[in-house]
């Protein structure tokens, strides 16, 4: 009995489909058989647009359907063709291990994707696959045939008897066609690109001359720079107008750019977006042309202190010098802050440094009174504007200050005081500091048994290890006890900035000593007294003698 059936898709395992004819079994033919008679037909399509351009490398998108409709011929009893099928997952009308080889044939392009395989194609159903093409740049605006060579194996036939059972498959080649159309088309070209001012963490400009290569006018056209790994369009779109086939134009960009370790030449991405000859809206591939990045300014310090000591304000002067090859405009030191130090100034100008050129920058810092003397790093970079007055920041770099022991002097020499007398004191003090003590003056606290009006002695500068001895006039209680007492000394001084600055206190030790001999006060009453009454009998006995 002959009967037309349309083959019910079901899961395919390659497995059972290796081979021309697959024997499981050993025993006589079956009563039962299944024969199709025919093979499944297999067409490829162009999924989408199959319109290319010259010039051009496309993607395509590819379908291979099956529209296998078999013509069968079996007997009457079904039962074992049934179950081999169920058992073992015979996908009746399936082509299997499909595979796909496109070829270029006539067409001017060049295929640049392999054989590739699609696995099983159920009947009624589809494969996918993916197709990339190189259009040649002289390719003839035309529709072409291009041929697809398929290999695959399908099962032919089922033999089952009571014991065992046959599986018979075919294996089959064929070329079928694509239809492909070339049309005219814009092809963007990149025929040169430069730069100006564009480096490291810069704003600069991008200039790129564009060509159309294709076949077709580009009308109202807009040039795009796109964002690429290391460089950052600021500007929109640069309108180019009317752009015939072979014509250039040029277009200039804002750019910045980032990540850029070396100076050499960085990829730069464009696309050309315009209105084809219906005036509908149309883009070009995007090209990618090389664009310059050059070496920025680049800095070196040195650093030196002044009057920088533990509990000070002092300043720190940085000699910055530009190692670049470009010109550092309205640079500006900047310095970071930095334990134990605080930041009175962070800042400096410094001008214009041409490659080469040096400027310094001093900063006011002040060391607490917890501030270890030794050598400490300070953070410095420099700012500077590029050619669009943007901010451009130099790697921080370290430099090494060095903090003094704090300012220091003593009092080495002292002159005696008389109890009761107002005498000149003088003071030795000598500078046991590691710096400079500026417009020096030498001040005294006097306190019981001293007095003074005149507390305070210029010096002037007083150099590490210099004595300078100051005078003073004091004068002492006359009650005061002899012995050696400490009377309170500082030396008042200017620091690098011409501010005050007032050292600790240092004891000058001032012995006083007892007053010139002089008679008791009990002896000189004595004597009155002796003198009185010595006068007193004079004078009883002048008087006796009158009156006899």
């Amino acid at each position: 009995m002959k009967q037309n059936i349309r083959s019910i898709a079901s899961l395919a395992i390659s497995v059972l489909l290796l081979g021309a004819t697959i024997a499981v079994g050993a025993g006589a033919v079956s009563a039962e058989r299944y024969d199709d008679f025919s093979q499944p037909t297999l067409e490829p399509t162009v999924q989408g647009v199959n319109v290319v351009s010259p010039g051009e490398t496309e993607r395509l998108e590819i379908a291979v359907q099956n529209r296998h409709e078999g013509t069968t011929e079996t007997d009457q009893r079904i039962d074992g063709i049934a179950q081999v099928v169920q058992s073992h997952r015979v996908n009746l009308g399936a082509a299997s291990a499909v595979t796909a080889d496109v070829e270029s044939g006539d067409a001017p392009l060049t295929v640049r994707t392999g054989t590739q395989s699609l696995g099983t194609i159920d009947a009624g159903s589809s494969g996918r696959a993916s197709l990339t093409v190189e259009v040649d740049e002289n390719a003839a605006p035309g529709t072409y045939r291009v041929p697809v060579e398929m290999q695959y194996e399908y099962v032919r036939g089922i033999t089952v008897d009571s014991n065992d059972y046959i599986l018979h498959r075919n294996e089959e080649t064929v070329t079928k066609y694509l239809t492909i159309r070339v049309e005219e088309s814009v092809r963007l070209g990149i025929a040169n690109a430069t730069s100006e001012g564009l480096y490291e963490g810069a704003d600069g400009t991008v200039t790129v001359t564009v060509r159309n290569d294709g076949s077709e006018t580009a009308r109202n056209a807009e040039l795009t720079m796109l964002e690429s790994a290391h460089l950052r369009p600021r500007s929109e779109g640069v309108s180019i107008g009317r752009l015939e086939p072979g014509e250039r134009a040029t277009a200039t960009f804002q750019t910045g750019t980032k990540d850029v370790d070396v100076a050499g030449d960085y990829p730069a991405r464009f696309r050309l977006s315009y209105e084809n000859e219906n005036g509908n809206p149309e883009e070009s591939a995007v090209r990618t042309g090389a664009v310059p990045i050059t070496g920025g300014p680049a800095f070196a310090y040195e650093a030196e202190t002044e009057d920088l000591y533990v509990d000070s304000i002092g300043a720190v002067t940085v000699t910055v010098t530009n190692t670049g090859d470009r010109t550092a405009r309205d640079a500006r030191a900047v310095l970071e802050p930095i334990e134990p130090f605080s930041l009175l100034s962070s800042r400096a100008s410094l001008g214009t440094l041409e490659p080469g050129e040096s400027a310094t920058a001093r900063f006011k810092l002040e060391a607490t009174d917890r501030t270890v003397p030794q050598e400490y790093p300070l953070t410095l970079s420099v700012v500077h504007d590029d050619d669009h007055a943007n901010p451009v920041e130099s790697e921080p770099q370290s430099v090494g200050v060095t903090v003094e022991p704090e300012r220091e002097f003593a009092v080495v020499e002292t002159t005696d005081l008389t109890a009761g007398s107002t005498e000149t004191v003088d003071v030795t003090v000598r500078n046991v500091g590691g710096g400079t003590l500026r417009n020096a003056e030498v001040r005294i606290n006097a306190n019981s048994p001293f007095e003074t009006d005149d507390d305070t002695a210029y010096v002037g500068d007083l150099e590490p290890g210099e004595t300078a001895t100051v005078s003073y006039t004091v004068s002492t209680d006359a009650a005061a006890t002899p012995k050696t007492y400490a009377v309170d000394a500082t030396i008042k001084h200017d620091n690098a900035f011409g501010e005050t600055v007032v050292t600790d206190v240092e004891s000058a030790p001032v012995t006083v000593t007892p007053s010139e001999s002089r008679l008791p006060l009990v002896g000189g009453v004595a004597l009155i007294v002796i003198i009185v009454l010595a006068v007193g009998v004079v004078y009883r006995s002048r008087l006796r003698s009158r009156l006899r």
